[in-house]
């Protein structure tokens, strides 16, 4: 699955040389909890770990046992991470079947402090009680640093009730003491047939672009066909996406304005840091900027 977002991605990296990207696969070879590089991707041994039900394959959403396993494998990686690297770092984590300018990322990232950062696009529960007002990043589209990282390995805990639920729950949960920055996101989730609607895709992007949009994230998922569109229509999209970013100058100005409209929007119109709780709903007011391509005709 994903062979052909994943074959895109090799595309699209030989354009930003400069920026390290990680592609993580399991792999039943290698001892449970092993992590090892074979210089193409990182590798993670899986073997027996959280067998149980799957859903993704049906319903493009995924089970707990399937939650549990992400998880499981997330810290694994970050666990790398921390072991091979030293200093400061930012971790953005993100979809294969995602497409992100880096100029637009790494002009946010110049704004943001390596420390205690944890950005993205935010959501916030009312449900379940133990989650209600819980703020939390869209997996998707998550920027954590360093810290953040070393605080979520040391409070993983794989018998736990959480590690059942979406990763980005997960996070939001056991980063229960940190503020959130939102950041803006667009996403493609229209049905489109395959290879329909290029010219329009590639003008939007376009015009998305000059507005500061940096992350699209495309999922058009159907529940009868869950990972035929991920793998045959999705990729499409992607490419006519790639195709606009590399055809489109970059404008700092508007990534940061754009940024700001949706800090703003996030907490009622100051702009600062959400708390990990909080009573009142998110996005409060009146919203300026589009969040997918079904609010766009």
């Amino acid at each position: 699955m994903f062979r052909h977002a994943r074959a895109l991605w090799q595309f699209y990296l030989c354009h930003f040389p400069h920026i390290e990207v990680i592609f993580v696969r399991w792999s039943d070879k290698l001892k449970r909890g092993e992590v090892m590089s074979d210089g193409r991707d990182l590798l993670v041994g899986m073997a027996g770990a959280f067998e149980g039900e799957t859903g993704y394959n049906s319903s493009g959403v995924w089970s707990q046992s399937e939650n549990a396993r992400w998880i499981y494998r997330q810290v694994l990686v970050q666990d790398y991470l921390l072991r091979t690297r030293d200093g400061p770092f930012f971790l953005y984590q993100t979809t294969i079947t995602s497409v992100v300018d880096f100029r637009g990322l790494c002009t946010v990232l110049d704004r943001l402090t390596p420390e205690n950062c944890f950005a993205g696009p935010l959501g916030r529960l009312s449900a379940p009680e133990t989650f209600a007002g819980l703020t939390f990043v869209s997996g998707a589209s998550a920027l954590m640093s360093r810290d953040l990282l070393l605080r979520m390995r040391e409070r993983y805990d794989p018998a736990h009730a959480y590690t059942s639920v979406p990763n980005d729950i997960w996070q939001a949960a056991v980063l229960d003491d940190v503020p959130r920055q939102a950041l803006p996101t667009f996403n493609f989730i229209k049905p489109r047939a395959s290879r329909a609607d290029a010219p329009y895709i590639y003008a939007l992007t376009r015009r998305l672009l000059q507005q500061g949009y940096y992350h699209f994230r495309i999922k058009t998922v159907a529940p009868e066909n869950a990972a035929g569109r991920r793998e045959d229509i999705d990729p499409w999209i992607m490419l006519r996406i790639m195709e606009a970013i590399f055809d489109s100058e970059h404008d700092p100005e508007a990534t940061l304005n754009l940024t700001d409209r949706v800090q703003r929007l996030a907490d009622g119109g100051a702009g600062l840091p959400v708390a990990p709780r909080r009573a009142e709903p998110l996005h409060s007011g009146m919203r300026d900027f589009a969040t997918n391509d079904e609010e766009i005709s």
